[in-house]
Formats: structure tokens, C-alpha cells, sequence
């Protein structure tokens, strides 16, 4: 099979060296590796053929997210003859779209001419076995303006129309109809505003003239409805004065604009379609813009695109004139960009429908065969851009190939391309910049602030090598495998691992101040605030212990699963806020523990520390098995700040559809189960749990409570046994032993367990780094809940309560729902203790959907600490009993 792909790939190479038309397989593949050269995640999701006398001349392939790569049909021709990964290029646009037009009429031509003259054809057959064998060339790229410093790609970052808002002041034809604004106007008023620039512009009498079907300027000013000179010179007025307030425009400004540009170069006005030279654009900018400069030069062949690639880099885009079928067809565009690749960005000032893109124009061939009729050029006004140069200084290295950044209002960038380290900006705006040099991938480094202007316009950078971050972890353990991290902005931006000897070496840290932590095997922990610096590459660490293992939980026992539809990524978590955080200030989560929904075989699970929005710390979760807890060490520690709000979990992608074991409930409200797709969701109040998720912090300030679990009957889970200090807990092994970690304090500890009698110790007493041992339990098997008799949630049914457990009082909320309930005169809801003995009846009114118990029975009496029901009745039907737990 590897010995015919190959004969194959060999056979299409020798194909490639003589003219053969294209099949949609190879220009498909051609299309792939483009893309890929440009590093672009881009897919195709739809192709078509452009055809020329029921010829194919080009495949067109629309791409996802957006964009479209046009590819010739014949290896005659340059392969890529255009491509945007802004827009699609949709064939059902293509009697509007002036992008398809001109790659149809290019095309046509460049045929005819390789016909005439195959000779020039040999270049071209060996790109095709390049570009299908993805042999590009990888010397440095370089675009003007920069990828990515604008919009549109191109310096002109409008894409006006010829109606809508733009052509309002246009005047209406003998039809009836609003003239369109025409395109040479449009063109030229987009880089007059590029320019933001129109010197003392006005109309008088002089300027009036016959613009044919838009009648007699401006002397129709009434009958044909647009603004008279007078009326046109204040919209200008205004113009100007917000070009000099750097104001955004109106749409009054934009219609004044156009208008203005139409009469300079006396359109002739039609709603079907309005006409002018645009060459005579060169002279309206001069002699009615007060432009500085602005020249129309024909297209002469190479000639023309030296003076037009120069112009791009230089920061002045250029209107040209192009024909896409015949010479009496004519359309003006912007060009506002070159690339290194030899690749011109287009504007075609259609409005978003007519895309932007990258075109490879007809270099080095003769007028007669080019679409392109000239260009106006050298289109200079207002603020000039400046030509900035520079040096980089290095010790002992070459410059050649340092890459140069100025960040400000504007983006530039360049290479160093001479061994002496010079370099140039051939247009930079004056203002202040980031001005950065890279070399060698960003190991030698320099950066600092720069103010270009008339008089300050020379840049000198001396490199220092900032090859690596390097530093000693020290610790009570081995420092192997301790990851160092680097953050800005709450963002990791830089990592390493120290080895064996506590040594790492974090590669490439660019100067800056950052926040650095150090976390090792779950317990060990330090951070601190690093200042990098050419002098100061090196940073130390000495590492704590936090010993204590601090679990927090919202959900009592797990009963069962939260299930949605199979392969659906999302987040479950817990929240932690400021209330559980109080005296967690010095604190750190470092681990999570939950029972898992899942095989290791049935999806991933990463488990997350989210502070709001900003993910801060995942790991991998590996070998996990369905039903058993699981604790994960996170890579990466988290310092605890008791004011903010954290969620806690794990992204999980399911194949079962299994998400989070949850307890029985009742809901701990804005804590106990959370869930993220693109943003933080709590669990609907219907599904009346929380999930089993337990975040770790660990900690120097804390005590130890241990002992044993016992259970008496039934068949019962030991593990899943809960043992509680307000809100720390700990789950006992399989000989019912257990470790529960708290902060200092004094406690009620609760054992409990699905369908077991709680077990409670009052007034437990613990000290910083104090262990307390032999604190026992023996839950005793006795289900409690039966179905007899029990009505339907549709009639009534109870919420929960909370606190839960409470000290001195809980709120117990319910919904009745049923007409016929609301009506009864007779709902009741009792508490009972654990023997089932009546100790509470509280009377409720159908308006009702909450009480408050104190802890007392019927006679006012304190009640002790313990396991209570609860349960409504109407009817003789009863709602499921719910479990509260009294602690004094």
C-alpha cells in the first residue's frame, strides 16, 4: 500500500510539469495544505466551480469558521489566486459579488495569455508539486499592515456602501429613485476617511456641472432632494470637526462625505448605477481635498506593482480601476495591503457583501492581459506617517531575524535583515508604543516604551539573553516533581519541574514582576512575588508543610446519580463562598475528592478550580473507578482569598450520560450543585440535592479528630458514611477508621448514613495541631421512609429544610401546589423524633410555603441534639419524610 501511494504521489508530480487541468481531489488537497501553511484551524465545509464557457476555471472553497480559498482548475496558473479567512465567498452571490467577477475575468485572461507564452508556465507547474507535497517556503513572512492588527486585514478598516445611509444625499434620478453613490466615489470617500483628513473642502457655483441622470449640480438641489452647496459645505463643517476630535462619524458625516467625493469627480448619477474616472480622483484629492500628494499611473507591467507593493508598505492605500468584462465594465477598489507572499488585500467598498480578501494580482503580465487598468497612488494627507528606523545590538550573535513589535494605537512589525542590525518602519503614525525586539525565540529579549514624532524617530535596542528562569527548590521532602508556576493576571504564563536535586530551568521568562508558587505532593507549598530582570534571572524557593487536609461538603450520603444525554461536556461543581471561607485566609486548595460517575473507560474527567469565571487550576484525572471516591492532587495550588466565590469540580465528557453522584437532599441553596457549559448555572431547585464533591484546602491551623465507625445491621456502605464539624468532613475506610481534619474550635460531630440512626458527640474541644482519638460512633440500621399512602408532588410536597444541621433554629419550606390542598383547612406538618414519636404539629393555611421550628416540642421544651422528621399531611395522604439534624 506505502509502495503504490507512493508511485502515485510520484506519478501527480510528473503530471504536474506539463499543463493539466485540475480534478476537484487535487485542488481539495491543495486548499488543505494552504490552510495548514497559514496555521489556520480552519475546515472546508462547502466547495463549488467557477466555468467559462463550460469550461471549469476555479474551485472555491468556503470555510469554517469563515473564509474561502479560490484555487485555479489548471496548473498553468498560480495555484492560491486568492484567499480571506474573514468571509465566504457564496456562489448564489455571484451577479452582485465583484470578488467572484474578478477572479472569473482574471482567470479568463491569465489562460489566454500562458497559452501564448508556456515558457512562463514552468514556475507555476512546480509551485502545484510544492504546495500538494507541502514544500512551502519558510523564510520570515512578512505583511503590511501586520496579521491581525486589523479588522478587515487591510489598513483601511471600513467597508462602506453605495446606499443605505451613504447615498441619502444623493440626488434621485429621472426615475424617481435615490441615485446610488458610485463606486469610485465610495472607494475614494473610504480612504479620504482612512486619512480622516479633507483640508478646507467646500462648493461653490464653480463646482456645479450636469451629472446627467441625477440632473443639473446643484442647481436641482430642491426637485431632485439633496443638500444644496451652502447646505453640503455645514455637513462638511461638521465633518471636520470630528475628524479633528477623533469623534466617531454619523451617518450624516458618511452621506456628506460621499456626496462630496462624487461631485469632485463629477459622477453622473443613476439609481441603476453611477459613473466616473478614477483617475480623476488624483486631482480631486489635490485641488479640492488640499491632499498633500495623489498621482494615477496606468498599469505598465512590473512597474506597477513595484509602485504598488511600495505603496502598501508605506501606509497608503491605493484606489484602483479593474475591468471584469471588457473595458466598458469598470469598477474602482481599494487595494490596503501587501504581503511578503505577493499578495495584495482588496476593499471593494460593496459593503459586507462584497468580501474582503487576499489576491494574487497579474504581476508581470502585459496590460492587455490584466483586469487591472491602473491605480491612483502616492495618496498623502493630513497626519503623515513617519518612517521610523532603528538598530539591535546583540553580544557574540547575529541580529538577523530579530522580530520588532511597536504596541500602541497602532500595530507595526518587522525583521532584522542585516548583520548590522538596522532596521526599518517605513509608516508609523506618531504616538507612544510598546517598542519590543525577539531573537531567537524570545531568548534575547528587550522591551520598553518609545514616543515616535517628527523629531524622535530612531529606536536602539541592546538585547539581553534571557535563555532561562533557574532556582533551587528546597523542602521537608524530596523537591522532586515540584512544579514552579508563573502568574500575570491570574494566568499562567510560564511552569518547570524541579528534578531530584530541587534544580529547575523555566525556559524563555521574559522580564516582568509575576506570582510565583512552588506545590509538591499534595501538602508542601510556597509563593511569593518575582521580579525577572536581566540581572536577575534566578529565584529560590523553600517550601512548607500544610499538613492538614481540610474537606468541605455540602451533601450528606450519596443515593444517586445526576444523568443527562450521553457525550455532552460540561462542568459539575460545588461553590464555596466567603461564608464557608472566613477563617480559611492562609489556606490553600491543593486536592478534590468525589465519587465517581464513571469508568476510566467511559469518558475524561478534569478536575477544576474556578475563582468566578477564570479557570485557575485542572488536572487530568486518571484511573477512576465507577462508585468509589477518588481524591486528586491538583498540579497546580491555589491560595484561599476568604472574599472571593470559587467553584470547585470536574469537567466531565460522559459516554453513560452519568455526571455526579448527589445526596438525598434537601438543597444547600448557591452551594450544593453547580454546572458549566459556557457559563456558571445552579442545578434547577426541582432536582433537590447536592452533588458529592469535596474540595481540599490544606493547612498549618488546623486540628485532628479520629476514631471509629461502626454499623449495626443492614447492608449498609461504610465508606459512604459521613462524619461531620460544621462544614469539614471525613469518610471512614473499610474497617470504619477514620481521620477528620478541622479548624480549632469546639464541635458537635455527627456520624450519618442513608437509612441508619445518626450518632452525635457534643462539645468536642480541639486545639491548633491537637489530635483527638477513640471518638466513636454506631449508627444502627433503621429506614425510616415508606410509599404507603404518600401523595403525588403534583398536590404537595416539602422542599427541605434549612440550616440543616441547625443549632437554634431551621426553616422548613414546602410547596402546595393542588387547588383542592390550598383549599383544605386541614394540612398539617408534624416532627418526629427517632422512635417516631409525635413531638411537634405545626397547623399551616393553604397561603403557606414555610415555617420556622425552633428546636422545641409541643410544651416549649429545648429538645436535644439529634435526628428529626418531618412530614406534611392532608387528607389522610402524606408527603415523604425529610431528615433535620439538631445539634446544641
Amino acid at each position: 500500500m506505502k509502495k503504490f501511494f507512493l508511485m502515485m504521489l510520484l506519478l501527480i508530480n510528473s503530471l504536474m510539469m506539463f499543463a493539466v487541468p485540475q480534478n476537484e481531489n487535487t485542488a481539495r488537497l491543495v486548499a488543505e495544505n494552504f490552510i495548514r501553511s497559514k496555521s489556520k484551524q480552519f475546515q472546508i465545509m462547502e466547495s463549488y466551480q467557477i466555468n467559462s464557457e463550460e469550461k471549469n476555471i476555479a474551485y472555491i472553497y468556503n470555510l469554517k469558521p469563515d473564509g474561502f480559498v479560490a484555487i485555479s482548475a489548471d496548473n498553468d496558473i498560480f495555484p492560491v489566486i486568492a484567499y480571506s479567512f474573514h468571509n465566504c465567498l457564496w456562489e448564489e452571490d455571484k451577479e452582485e459579488n465583484l470578488v467572484y467577477q474578478m477572479i472569473a475575468a482574471d482567470i479568463e485572461k491569465r489562460l489566454k495569455f500562458y497559452q501564448n507564452n508556456k515558457d512562463e508556465t514552468e514556475k507555476n507547474h512546480q509551485t502545484w508539486i510544492n504546495y500538494l507535497n507541502e514544500n512551502f517556503n519558510h523564510r520570515d513572512f512578512q505583511q503590511w499592515p501586520p496579521a491581525g492588527s486589523t479588522i478587515t486585514d487591510g489598513w483601511v478598516e471600513t467597508q462602506w456602501n453605495q446606499s443605505g445611509i451613504f447615498n441619502m444625499f444623493c440626488p434621485l434620478d429621472n426615475s424617481g429613485q435615490r441615485s446610488v453613490v458610485g463606486c469610485v466615489a465610495t472607494a475614494m470617500a473610504m480612504i479620504v476617511d482612512f486619512h480622516k483628513y479633507i483640508g478646507n473642502l467646500s462648493f461653490n457655483d464653480y463646482d456645479d456641472y450636469n451629472s446627467g441622470g441625477g440632473g443639473y449640480i446643484d442647481n436641482e438641489h430642491d426637485s431632485r432632494d439633496y443638500p444644496s452647496f451652502p447646505e453640503l459645505n455645514e455637513y462638511l463643517n461638521t465633518l471636520r470637526i470630528h475628524y479633528q476630535n477623533e469623534e466617531p462619524l454619523t451617518p450624516q458625516d458618511k452621506a456628506a462625505l460621499s456626496f462630496a467625493c462624487g461631485i469632485s469627480v463629477e459622477m453622473y448619477y443613476s439609481s441603476s448605477g453611477s459613473g466616473a474616472y478614477t483617475s480623476d480622483v488624483a486631482y480631486a484629492l489635490t485641488n479640492k481635498f488640499g491632499f498633500d500628494s495623489a498621482n494615477w499611473i496606468d498599469n505598465n507591467g512590473t512597474s506597477f506593482y513595484t509602485q504598488l507593493s511600495n505603496e502598501m508598505i508605506y501606509m497608503r492605500p491605493a484606489e484602483m480601476s479593474i475591468y471584469t468584462s471588457g473595458w466598458n465594465n469598470g469598477h474602482a477598489i481599494i487595494c490596503d495591503g501587501y504581503n511578503s507572499d505577493n499578495y495584495y488585500h482588496l476593499n471593494y467598498g460593496w459593503g459586507t457583501s462584497n468580501s474582503t480578501c487576499w489576491y494574487l494580482l497579474p504581476y508581470g503580465m502585459p496590460s492587455n492581459y490584466s483586469i487591472i487598468g491602473g491605480a491612483v497612488i502616492n495618496i498623502e494627507g493630513g497626519v503623515v506617517p513617519i518612517t521610523t528606523q532603528g538598530n539591535v545590538s546583540v553580544n557574540n550573535v547575529s541580529p538577523i531575524g530579530t522580530f520588532i513589535t511597536l504596541e500602541g494605537e497602532h500595530h507595526y512589525e518587522c525583521f532584522v535583515e542585516n548583520e548590522n542590525g538596522n532596521f526599518e518602519f517605513p509608516a508609523v503614525l506618531p504616538g507612544t508604543y510598546t517598542a519590543t525586539a525577539i531573537l531567537n525565540e524570545r531568548i534575547f529579549y528587550d522591551s520598553h516604551e518609545v514616543t515616535i514624532n517628527a523629531s524622535n524617530h530612531y529606536i536602539q535596542f541592546n538585547l539581553g539573553n534571557f535563555e532561562a528562569l533557574t532556582g533551587i527548590v528546597s523542602a521537608p521532602t524530596s523537591p522532586q516533581n515540584c512544579v514552579i508556576s508563573l502568574y500575570q493576571n491570574g494566568e499562567i504564563v510560564y511552569s518547570g519541574i524541579a528534578d531530584a536535586n530541587g534544580y529547575f530551568s523555566i525556559p524563555d521568562v521574559l522580564p516582568g514582576t509575576y506570582s510565583a508558587t512552588a506545590s509538591l505532593n499534595g501538602n508542601y507549598f510556597q509563593q511569593k512575588e518575582v521580579t525577572v530582570t536581566l540581572e536577575n534571572q534566578n529565584v529560590n524557593f523553600n517550601l512548607e508543610e500544610y499538613p492538614g487536609n481540610l474537606a468541605i461538603s455540602f451533601a450528606n450520603s450519596p443515593t444517586e446519580i445526576f444523568h443527562l444525554i450521553p457525550d455532552y461536556q460540561l462542568v459539575a461543581a460545588v461553590k464555596l463562598t466567603p461564608e464557608e471561607l472566613t477563617d480559611l485566609s492562609d489556606d490553600i486548595f491543593a486536592k478534590i475528592r468525589f465519587k465517581a460517575p464513571i469508568n476510566s473507560s467511559e469518558g475524561e474527567i478534569y478536575a477544576q478550580i474556578w475563582q468566578e469565571n477564570q479557570l485557575l487550576s485542572e488536572k487530568q484525572v486518571n484511573n477512576f473507578s465507577f462508585g468509589e471516591w477518588t481524591e486528586v492532587i491538583f498540579t497546580d495550588y491555589i491560595p484561599i482569598d476568604p472574599t472571593k466565590s470559587y467553584y470547585l469540580g470536574y469537567k466531565i465528557n460522559s459516554s453513560t450520560g452519568n455526571i455526579a453522584f448527589h445526596d438525598a437532599g434537601p438543597r444547600i441553596s448557591n452551594k450544593g450543585a453547580f454546572l458549566r457549559t459556557s457559563g456558571w448555572i445552579e442545578l434547577p431547585t426541582s432536582f433537590d440535592y447536592n452533588f458529592c464533591i469535596e474540595p481540599v484546602a490544606i493547612s498549618q491551623n488546623f486540628g485532628v479528630i479520629s476514631g471509629n465507625v461502626l454499623l449495626s445491621g443492614g447492608n449498609g456502605n461504610i465508606l459512604n458514611t459521613k462524619i461531620q464539624a460544621e462544614n469539614f468532613v471525613a469518610h471512614p475506610d473499610e474497617n470504619g477508621n477514620y481521620t477528620l481534619f478541622s479548624k480549632p474550635g469546639t464541635f458537635d460531630i455527627i456520624a450519618s448514613l442513608t437509612d441508619y440512626s445518626s450518632d452525635f458527640l457534643n462539645d468536642i474541644s480541639i486545639n491548633n495541631g491537637e489530635t483527638v482519638n477513640s471518638q466513636n460512633f454506631y449508627l444502627e440500621y433503621n429506614p425510616t421512609e415508606s410509599t404507603e399512602d404518600f401523595v403525588s408532588d403534583n398536590e404537595f410536597k416539602l422542599i427541605g429544610n434549612y440550616p440543616n444541621p441547625f443549632k437554634n433554629s431551621t426553616t422548613i419550606s414546602f410547596d402546595i401546589a393542588h387547588k383542592e390542598s390550598r383549599q383544605n383547612k386541614n394540612i398539617t406538618l408534624f416532627i418526629y423524633n427517632i422512635k417516631g414519636q409525635k413531638i411537634r404539629k405545626f397547623s399551616l393555611t393553604g397561603d403557606q410555603s414555610s415555617i420556622i421550628w425552633d428546636g422545641k416540642d409541643e410544651f416549649g421544651k429545648k429538645l436535644n441534639s439529634g435526628v428529626y422528621f418531618y412530614q406534611l399531611k392532608s387528607n389522610n395522604k402524606n408527603s415523604y419524610q425529610k431528615k433535620m439534624i439538631l445539634i446544641h
